[in-house]
């Protein structure tokens, strides 16, 4: 019996060891603050994992923020939305997971919900 709780607990932690975070959020830049989101750079998650040559398109993605979205600096202070602004680098928790590769892929429009938009670097102190 012990044998079997080892295995399940193994093959369990496996199992999480393979869920891909990708899809839980990004890190860009912010192209564009707009009324209730931000239009983020999300070239790089739109291009992971291709084969072959990558397109030089650039694809900004629609991270909307609501009253229960967090903004945070990465030591952990609270920020304001007016903290925010185009050109800074953002690392976005997404609500739910998304994925952006397939989402763009498929030409499907799509907007995150973001749970959480952590300030890695502003305009101003590049």
């Amino acid at each position: 019996m012990f044998r079997v709780v080892i295995v399940f607990i193994c093959l369990g932690l496996l199992l999480v060891g393979c869920r891909s975070s990708d899809d839980e959020g990004l890190e860009g830049q912010i192209e564009k603050v707009e009324t209730n989101h931000f239009v983020v750079d999300c070239s790089d998650e739109a291009n992971k994992g291709k084969k072959g040559a990558i397109d030089a398109v650039g694809y900004g993605c629609n991270v909307e923020y609501t009253h229960q979205t967090i903004f945070r600096d990465e030591s952990g202070k609270a920020l304001k939305i007016d903290d925010f602004s185009s050109g800074s680098i953002v690392n976005v928790v997404f609500e739910k997971p998304v994925n952006i590769r397939e989402s763009i892929a498929k030409k499907k429009p799509f907007v995150v919900t973001a749970k959480e938009i952590v300030l890695l670097t502003n305009e101003d102190n590049h």
